[in-house]
């Protein structure tokens, strides 16, 4: 997870229309940009004070790498005999220190650290933001409701599987093949394919839709594929796969192209 990337060739003007845009989204579809830190959006709703100590350093904790993570952790718990040093330095380094402070202040000197990466250096952005956003969103008034939508919308296998239902209950035994197969492969996926598979049915990485309608086509040689229709959240899936690797191979493949690849921001 990380905090809001920052581009210099933005000005003010243009940072509060993608603030505009972040809220049409939550407005329209009940989504929000879920790759950003709950500090981030909670600053950028209620403002910078708004983000205590616990928040921010869950945040932090997201941002960092497993190995930093690791690191950080064991300083939180107050394991500091089981710390590795040259990972922290190399923390602190990438950070802007060039030394670890004394045990007794190295986890006021990390929450110093997380208050900078993810509250102070985005600022700018955090104010244009919150022009936007402030008040327009009752509902996030507050850390707990902030989480609340980040773990709604967050997929997972267990939740994209149970949103996937065939539009007829009444199926062959190709079909039943192809739905087996299907639910299969998004148990399979990690959390990266899973929001990849999630925005070819829907349109989007995190959950805004309530299901997953599948049809059922006999397509087979090179056309062969499954369509996806984003508007309705439908997905025609051929039912003339003849194994599950075969399936799996061709899911994979459709899925692997960049066409999915959003670079405007």
């Amino acid at each position: 997870m990380s905090e809001c990337p920052d581009w210099p060739d933005y000005s003010e003007k243009e940072w509060q229309a993608v603030g505009r845009v972040w809220i049409k989204g939550y407005m329209d579809h009940n989504i929000i940009p879920i790759r950003l830190s709950p500090a981030f959006i909670l600053s950028c709703c209620q403002g910078v004070s708004s983000v205590d100590e616990e928040l921010l350093m869950m945040s932090f904790l997201r941002y960092l790498s497993v190995t930093e993570r690791e690191s950080v952790e064991k300083v939180l718990e107050g394991n500091l005999e089981e710390i590795d040093e040259e990972d922290l330095l190399d923390l602190f380094s990438r950070m802007g220190s060039h030394c670890l402070p004394s045990k007794d202040k190295i986890r006021a000197a990390i929450v110093v650290m997380a208050h900078k990466a993810l509250l102070q250096e985005p600022k700018f952005i955090i104010d244009c933001f919150h022009s936007s956003i402030h008040n327009a969103v009752p509902r996030l008034l507050t850390k707990e409701s902030i989480m609340e939508l980040y773990e709604n919308k967050r997929p997972t296998n267990r939740k994209v599987a149970q949103m996937i239902k065939p539009s007829n209950e009444s199926l062959n035994p190709q079909e039943q093949a192809a739905l087996t197969y299907l639910l299969r492969y998004v148990r399979s996926l990690d959390q990266r394919k899973l929001e990849i598979f999630l925005r070819f049915c829907t349109g989007s990485s995190v959950l805004c839709k309530d299901s997953i309608e599948v049809t059922f086509n006999r397509l087979c040689g090179l056309s062969r594929r499954p369509v996806a229709h984003t508007c309705g959240a439908v997905l025609e899936l051929p039912c003339t796969y003849s194994s599950y690797p075969d399936f799996r191979a061709e899911l994979d493949s459709v899925l692997s192209g960049d066409c999915f690849t959003m670079d405007i921001l």
